[in-house]
């Protein structure tokens, strides 16, 4: 196939001829570079993934070199390649997974899916509780972040934010959260974009996962799909926050009671209801505003005195009795993961 030699720069001599344009067929790939599980056989499988989805490589791989490449090319010889268009919840999963291997981080293949990334999916962002968007360069883009920035993407600590609280968690512990959280409340301003609510909010997606986290602690939201909490006392917050969604609380609140050993128990946990009773009677009806106000209420300083008041008298066994025993809410699982608690 013809080629053309290298043109020199406009900027320095006038062109004079028209510039021509030909393709360059690459080299024919060595088998090695074909054989799966080469050099990089986490970038053969995501290549040959591409394939399979009938997906174009990312522009900077499409070169013989490139282990992404080499799958992608082991999988149109084969023939292994489709052309549906492949649904939303693939696309994001091998973005994904082509972001993970950018960064060097290890990605959960066996239990990350698309199927899994779609239960993932919110409308609103849970820190800054504004809409998200799939438009490029919006303040409130939809990203993946991961909530254990330590580890690699992992299920359990994978959600969806929006670009500004996705930017204000990188690279940030738990207990700088916190800080940030308490520096914008003194300050009466947003710190970095985010308000002392949305830093609180923050701080408490971190200390669900987090085994450093104070148990005790009062969350500021409820915990969003199949993130794994790492402290019971976190799943019964939740588990109290989601009754109160539906009719009929004071009853199942009731069989929390009746299941609680002891009187000092019994009367911690009757000034506990009878704090939240007033904000179950005047919730909003429709959402995302019903859920962001069963989240509020637990800002309440007399909610929060007295449920600090019921949890320091349970023991972490008598928190996870309790969680097997009473019914969940409505539309609502929990499955134990070892030491961890998937909401």
């Amino acid at each position: 196939m013809p080629t053309t030699a290298p043109l020199p720069s406009s900027s320095v001599f006038p062109l004079a001829q028209p510039i021509q344009l030909s393709l360059v067929a690459p080299e024919p790939l060595g088998t090695q570079a074909l054989a799966e599980g080469g050099s990089d056989a986490v970038a053969w499988r995501l290549g040959q993934d591409h394939a399979r989805h009938g997906l174009p490589l990312p522009a900077a791989h499409l070169h013989p070199s490139s282990p992404l490449y080499a799958g992608w090319h082991a999988a149109v010889v084969r023939r292994a390649s489709h052309h549906r268009d492949p649904s939303p919840a693939q696309r994001q999963w091998l973005q994904l997974r082509l972001q993970a291997w950018t960064e060097g981080l290890r990605f959960d293949e066996r239990l990350i899916c698309p199927h899994y990334l779609q239960q993932l999916a919110q409308k609103h962002c849970p820190v800054t509780r504004a809409e998200l968007h799939d438009e490029q360069g919006h303040p409130q883009q939809r990203c993946w972040a991961r909530l254990r920035q330590h580890e690699g993407y992992a299920a359990g600590s994978l959600i969806q934010l929006g670009a500004t609280a996705a930017a204000a968690l990188q690279g940030r512990s738990l207990a700088q959260l916190q800080a940030l959280a308490v520096q914008s409340r003194r300050q009466a301003e947003p710190v970095l974009g985010l308000d002392a609510a949305a830093w609180t909010r923050l701080a408490s997606l971190v200390a669900m996962v987090s085994p450093e986290a104070d148990p005790l602690g009062v969350q500021a939201l409820l915990p969003p799909n199949r993130l794994h909490l790492r402290h019971a006392t976190h799943a019964l917050q939740a588990w109290l926050t989601r009754q109160l969604d539906h009719a009929g609380w004071s009853q199942r609140l009731q069989a929390m009671h009746e299941r609680l050993g002891g009187v000092p128990q019994r009367q911690a946990a009757t000034g506990l209801f009878a704090a939240l009773a007033p904000h179950a009677l005047c919730l909003p009806h429709g959402e995302p505003e019903r859920r962001w106000a069963l989240e509020d209420l637990w800002q309440d300083a007399r909610v929060q005195r007295r449920w600090l008041a019921l949890v320091e008298l349970l023991s972490p066994l008598t928190v996870e009795r309790l969680l097997r025993e009473l019914p969940a809410p409505a539309g609502w699982v929990m499955e134990r993961h070892g030491e961890q608690l998937a909401a």
